[in-house]
């Protein structure tokens, strides 16, 4: 018996190992001479994945969510990871396609290995999309009666019919809670949120029940460490204790203190646990900025020559807020003094009346003039509106050319309007994406009333921004003026028209262009208007170039000829605001050369 066993097992070794040398055999016979690899080699090709049959975004989506990307440009590892991956991605793509609505997707792969690269390819087929059923969304508590809530439910876009959008439904339910925060629903919760899928009908079932419970309300609010009176500082308050709460109100609060340049810190919070009666407290924290402000600075333009500028400002004069500021701005063309008193109005943060005087002296190109000015303004901010109201006394001393100088006083009521309203690129704010500014200022004076001579003048003022594409944008601006006088030449150069410089008509000398006397001196006219088109083109996040043509002048006459020129810049938006240099040829005169403009500030 032992003997038949060792002959047996004898035999069974040998046929066995005869067995693996011919497979080993048709194992190299049938493998390609070039290339091969067993499962437990790894391979010097790089991995790479494609995904066929998606769109955008959804390819992005479904690249994103798989795993085995990871790996893409690297070295394949081991066979056995790479078919474990690639497996796991067919349930990841369709894992990536249900929050687009795509409940009934078809994914399957295959791995293409070539020397150089192993390719893994997914066929995607995403099937239909999974629209809205039924959507049931309820508001309990107050906000059932809130119009703000009625106005948002109106406006959701989980429609019956539509296609399911997971980020729709979460877009939805954030619009929600953040709705209740911002109006003073501060218990606020989803009581029921979910969506039912029915996979084999493409519909999708949502329920939303929110309890929003009841809105507090505005409790006191209190001020610390404030050296400004609580009778200026209630001022700025726009709710009173008992009203509905919003944060909206205190965002807006702390923005007006913020900006009234009282205060170098300004922290508004609601003392949620100290609410009592269903009012929340209020406490604002501020610190005082610094009561005084010095100001230097050296600059350039091409109007005014080198210029140099000295401020000072007291922030507060008393615990009233009344403030002091005064400049005082020498250059080679004019050099000024303006002091300001200011008083905040019945709402401090958007009025104030002021109490002004100024002193220019200005010599430019025979042109000689000093004015003494005072004023009293009335200034108001109405959303994107401004209004100012000014009562001013003037006596203006002048002379043009060799003529002899002249003196001439007027007490000058005058309104002014306002409206601006822009956007910003994301990438850079100190560049005006689209907007315009509109302006209208009328004024005058009468024989009868401290004035020389009557008059009445206006002037208009517009100007748009606009992006035509990621890198072209146009600008457009336009003003025009005009005024009637019993007599014009008592009306000094501060109260005439005059044409020319880098914000009018570039290619002409600053207030260069108007009528002229004997002498050829451009003493000004009754009639104004300059325009400006220009196309500007994004080199570099912060470069530009520019095209632009202006065309205008001053006049006697509105039938008088006007003066053009053309001209190309270049423009760096600058941590303060685009600089701009422009160089410019006056159509109209070709004799003279090219002109020189150099400008900072915003487009608007």
């Amino acid at each position: 018996m032992y003997l038949f066993e060792r002959k047996f097992m004898s035999v069974v070794g040998r046929s066995f190992a005869l067995f693996l040398l011919a497979f080993s055999g048709l194992a190299l016979i049938a493998a390609p001479s070039a290339y091969a690899q067993s499962s437990w080699q790894t391979s010097d090709a790089k991995l790479a994945v494609v995904i066929e049959g998606l769109a955008e975004p959804y390819s992005t989506n479904a690249y994103n969510y798989l795993t085995v990307a990871a790996l893409v440009e690297e070295t394949v590892p081991s066979v056995i990871r790479v078919r474990y991956l690639a497996q796991q991605g067919e349930q990841e793509i369709k894992t990536a396609l249900q929050p687009y609505g795509f409940y009934n997707s078809d994914v399957t792969h295959k791995i293409i290995e070539t020397e150089d690269t192993w390719t893994v390819k997914y066929q995607v087929n995403p099937g239909p999309v999974t629209t809205y059923n039924q959507v049931d969304i309820t508001l309990l508590g107050g906000a059932q009666y809130d119009a703000d809530f009625d106005k948002l439910l109106r406006n959701h876009k989980l429609q019956k019919g539509r296609p399911l959008r997971h980020q729709d439904y979460e877009a939805l339910k954030g619009a929600l809670r953040n709705l209740a925060a911002e109006r003073g629903y501060y218990d606020a919760k989803f009581t029921a949120q979910h969506i039912d899928v029915l996979r084999d009908q493409q519909l999708a079932n949502v329920t939303l029940m929110f309890d929003s419970a009841e809105r507090y309300l505005f409790g006191d609010t209190i001020f610390c460490c404030a050296f400004i009176s609580n009778k200026l500082l209630n001022r700025f308050l726009d709710h009173q204790s008992g009203e509905p709460f919003s944060t909206r109100k205190l965002l807006d609060l702390q923005v007006d203190l913020a900006s009234s340049d009282y205060f170098s810190h300004v922290e508004v919070s609601p003392l949620w646990d100290q609410t009592n009666n269903n009012q929340v407290p209020i406490d604002v924290r501020l610190e005082p900025n610094k009561r005084n402000r010095y100001q230097f600075g050296l600059g350039y333009g091409t109007d005014t020559g080198a210029r140099v500028t000295m401020g000072f400002d007291r922030r507060w004069v008393n615990d009233r807020g009344h403030k002091l500021s005064s400049v005082v701005r020498l250059s080679e063309v004019q050099n000024t003094g303006f002091v300001s008193y200011q008083i905040p109005g019945n709402d401090p943060a958007r009025d104030v009346y002021s109490f002004n005087g100024e002193i220019t002296d200005r010599s430019y190109e025979e042109q000689r003039s000093t004015l003494y000015k005072t004023s009293v303004s009335d200034l108001r901010h109405y959303d994107r509106w401004h209004r100012t109201y000014q009562l001013a006394y003037q006596r203006e001393d002048f002379s043009f050319g060799s003529d002899p100088s002249e003196s001439s006083s007027f007490l000058i009521p005058s309104v002014q309007w306002s409206l601006i309203e822009s956007s910003s690129l994301e990438a850079n704010r100190n560049i005006t994406d689209d907007g315009y500014r509109l302006s209208i200022m009328l004024q005058g004076g009468h024989d009868s009333a401290l004035s020389e001579t009557t008059f009445a003048s206006v002037k208009l003022s517009a100007k748009w921004v606009h992006r035509l594409s990621d890198q072209w944008r146009i600008l457009v601006r336009s003003e025009v003026g005009a005024l009637r006088a019993d007599n014009f030449e008592e009306l000094g150069p501060t109260l005439r028209f005059f044409a020319g410089g880098d914000h009018s008509v570039r290619g002409y000398a600053y207030q260069q262009l108007g009528p002229t006397n004997d002498e050829g001196v451009v003493v000004g006219g009754r009639y104004m208007t300059a325009s400006s088109v220009e196309l500007d083109y994004a080199i570099k996040s912060n470069w530009r170039i520019a095209l632009f043509t202006d065309i205008g002048n001053s006049m006697m006459d509105w039938n008088e000829r006007l003066k053009q020129s053309a001209g190309f810049g270049v423009r760096w938006i600058s941590p303060i605001g685009p600089v701009r240099l422009d160089l410019a040829m006056a159509l109209d005169e070709p004799s003279n050369p090219w002109r020189l403009h150099l400008t900072i500030g915003p487009d608007l």
